[in-house]
């Protein structure tokens, strides 16, 4: 069971960057329709990257990783189409990754430049593969799109030497609903709708978890990203919202 949690925590990290990459210009906060802001040089209004932009979300979780926490999403640096983006956890460890938009659609490549500790074991995650998009250009209600990533974790720490590295694979397949208010602790906005099919497996020395699927629906604002998630899963449910939008 250790070995079980140590991995979905362990993936529950390394997946914060792919959630709202885009940190861009400020959340104009609106019910009245979507916002026209687009992003720079991505062509990509739901992942505009601006460096300094910041996110910070509250996860109230009832799973295997077990408890409400605080993560912050930040856009370190941005060079030409590339992005890195940081997830810092308010209660310690944070991982660096690097997103690609040269075609308008958002693709995760490179590796972490930090070390993260989930329960006594520091882990780096690097970007195996990435295919397909996690947020098309142009997006529209009935718009579908899929997507997949293999990420490699080294584990270091005394009662991870044994596991080597996991490798975990997630697939998605997403359908755009449509653009409705939400409000979150960050304020209200007008969002486009995606309900998301993501499947994970993984593997370790020490065997194999069997894939797990879980369903998500988010709420995505033009100019801001991704502002509210929920997540139900085998083992439990988990909402995050944004409370604090910086940088603007």
């Amino acid at each position: 069971m250790r070995y079980k949690s140590l991995i979905l925590s362990s993936l529950m990290f390394a997946s914060l960057t792919l959630v709202g990459v885009g940190c861009g210009p400020g959340p104009t906060n609106t019910t009245g329709g979507p916002s026209t802001t687009t992003s720079d040089a991505c062509g990509n209004p739901y992942y505009p990257f601006k460096p300094g932009m910041a996110i910070t979300y509250h996860e109230t979780s009832k799973t295997l990783t077990g408890a409400n926490s605080d993560y912050t999403l930040r856009t370190v640096s941005v060079a030409g189409t590339t992005a890195t983006v940081r997830a810092e956890l308010a209660s310690g460890g944070s991982a660096d990754m690097t997103a690609d938009c040269a075609s308008g659609s958002v693709t995760m490549k490179g590796s972490s430049g930090l070390g993260a500790a989930v329960q006594g074991t520091t882990f780096k995650t690097t970007v195996v593969s990435s295919s397909g998009t996690f947020m098309p250009a142009d997006v529209k209600a009935g718009s579908t799109w899929d997507s997949s990533e293999t990420i490699r974790m080294d584990l270091t720490g005394s009662s991870a030497a044994s596991m080597g590295p996991i490798t975990v694979t997630t697939t998605e397949q997403s359908l755009a609903i449509g653009n409705e208010p939400v409000t979150v602790p960050a304020g209200t906005f007008t969002a486009m709708k995606v309900e998301i099919k993501r499947t994970s497996s993984s593997a370790a020395k020490l065997g194999k978890i069997p894939p797990s699927t879980e369903k998500s629906t988010e709420w995505w604002v033009k100019g801001v990203g991704m502002v509210k998630s929920v997540t139900i899963g085998p083992d439990g449910t988990s909402t995050i919202e944004a409370k604090l939008i910086t940088g603007k």
